[in-house]
C-alpha cells in the first residue's frame, strides 16, 4: 500500500495536501477504525444549525474515503470486531444522529446509489416533529419513514434515547426508562434487536455506561474524536463529528492522524 506523506503543522503529523489531492491511499496498519457522526444533510440556506452540510459535500466525503482505500462497513461489524478482539484497521462506519428529515431526503439516496451501509440513531419519542432538543433543525423522521429506510437493506436503526436527555443529569430511574423504552420502541419498529446506542450530546459517565449495558446494549458511542482500536471501551466509542468544513485535506488529516495524537 502506498502510504500518504506527512508534514508537520503546529507540532502534529498531518497528511500532505498534495498526496490528499492525488487520492493516494491512507495508511491503515495500526490506525484502527473510524466512525463518522453526521446529523443533517440538505440544501436549505436558512438552516444555520451545527453539523449541517450539503448533499454534494456529503457525497464527496464518502467518495474520498473509498478513493483512499478505506472500507466502509456496517457499524455492527466494527462493534463485532471490537468485542471479539479482531483487526479494525482500515474500516469506516457512517452514522446519523437524531433521525432528521434531510437524512432520508438527501443522504440515504446517495448511500444507496454507492451501496454504503449506515446507522441512524433515533430519538424514539420525538418522531415526525420539529426537534425540541435542537431549535432550528429540520423535523425528525416519522415511524413510517424510518421503516422505509430499513427496507433499503443498507440502513440500521440505533437508539438515541426517548427524549434526547443528557443521561448523567437524570436520576437512575429516568435513565433506565430512557434507555429501555427507546430500545423497546425500536425493536418493535424494525423487527430486529436494537443493541447500539449513541449518547445524547455525547454525555456519559460510568453510571451511564453501566445502565446502558443493563438495558441490553452491547456498545455505545460518544462525541469524543478518535479512532476505534482493540483497547477501546465498547461503552465509550469515539466518533468524528462531520461538518461541511471537512474538505479533502481536513478529512484525510483526521483519518491519517497518529493514534497517539488524540
Amino acid at each position: 500500500m502506498v502510504s500518504i506523506g506527512t508534514l508537520t503543522r503546529k507540532g502534529r503529523g498531518i497528511p500532505s495536501a498534495t498526496a490528499a489531492r492525488l487520492g493516494r491511499r491512507l495508511p491503515v496498519r495500526g490506525f484502527g477504525a473510524a466512525v463518522l457522526c453526521y446529523h443533517d444533510v440538505g440544501r436549505d440556506p436558512a438552516n444555520r444549525t451545527d453539523y449541517y452540510l450539503s448533499p454534494d459535500r456529503f457525497r464527496e466525503q464518502i467518495e474520498w474515503i473509498r478513493a483512499w482505500g478505506l472500507s466502509i462497513v456496517p457499524l455492527a461489524e466494527i462493534v463485532d470486531r471490537l468485542l471479539s478482539g479482531r483487526d479494525l484497521d482500515g474500516l469506516v462506519a457512517v452514522t446519523f444522529d437524531d433521525a432528521l428529515a434531510g437524512v432520508a431526503e438527501h443522504a440515504i439516496p446517495i448511500l444507496v446509489e454507492l451501496n454504503v451501509p449506515s446507522t441512524v440513531f433515533v430519538v424514539t419519542d420525538e418522531l415526525g416533529v420539529d426537534p425540541p432538543f435542537w431549535p432550528g433543525a429540520a423535523r425528525t423522521l416519522t415511524a413510517t419513514e424510518l421503516v422505509a429506510l430499513t427496507r433499503t437493506g443498507l440502513v440500521s436503526l440505533g437508539s438515541h434515547t426517548q427524549h434526547h436527555m443528557s443521561l448523567p443529569d437524570v436520576d437512575p430511574a429516568a435513565r433506565a426508562t430512557e434507555l429501555g423504552g427507546s430500545r423497546a420502541t425500536l425493536d418493535a419498529l424494525s423487527g430486529t434487536a436494537t443493541d447500539l446506542l449513541a449518547y445524547p450530546s455525547g454525555h456519559h459517565d460510568e453510571d451511564c455506561e453501566r445502565a446502558s449495558a443493563a438495558a441490553g446494549y452491547r456498545a455505545a458511542f460518544t462525541f469524543s474524536f478518535g479512532r476505534v482500536t482493540r483497547s477501546t471501551d465498547p461503552f465509550a466509542i469515539p466518533r468524528f463529528c462531520m461538518t461541511a468544513e471537512h474538505d479533502r485535506f481536513r478529512l484525510a488529516r483526521q483519518l491519517a492522524r497518529p493514534l497517539t495524537s488524540w
